[in-house]
């Protein structure tokens, strides 16, 4: 038995809580459970600041308990603002994470995720047969397609379709 439950959030430290919603909310059709700006010495200290203000908004399918996405903005820092990564090159990159996120309907989203700004496609979207089924992935036809969001952080669409 597991010491630590399923994964309850992934943080994403975004440079525009407002671009990364385009995507997110707009795009991807997570619901929004919660937005709201915290800032103060605690804050500060979290993020090993001396001053900090964070918008924390956390998004999720609607009813999800665990498998959120927390964009953080963080802004107003003393002693200086945090860095921000390079996009990368390519992918993948070792010691960098994928979101992956399921849909039934890999058309009408791949729509609204190409209409976002910001959005960079990594790859063009491709199918594959998993003909044998294990425990944790039946059989089936998947679908894929990894981009960038506007923060360079890679994002996956995985669609399935039993097999005939």
């Amino acid at each position: 038995m597991s010491a630590t439950g399923p994964l309850k959030r992934v943080t994403v430290w975004v440079r525009s809580a407002e671009a990364s919603l385009a995507l997110y909310r707009d795009a991807l059709g997570l619901a929004v459970l919660e937005d709201k700006t915290v800032s103060g010495p605690a804050i500060a200290r979290m993020v090993g600041l001396e001053q900090a203000t964070l918008r924390i908004v956390h998004l999720a399918p609607e009813g999800a308990t665990q498998g959120w996405v927390g964009l953080y903005e963080i802004s107003g820092t003393a002693p200086g603002a945090p860095p921000t990564l390079p996009r990368a090159a390519g992918f993948p990159a070792y010691g960098q994470a994928t979101l992956v996120f399921e849909t039934g309907q890999m058309a009408e989203v791949l729509s609204r995720v190409r209409a976002t700004p910001g959005v960079e496609f990594i790859t063009a979207p491709s199918e594959y047969v998993k003909p044998t089924g294990t425990p944790a992935a039946p059989a089936g036809r998947y679908s894929e397609v990894i981009f960038f969001d506007p923060d360079g952080i890679p994002v996956s669409l995985m669609g399935y379709a039993p097999l005939d």
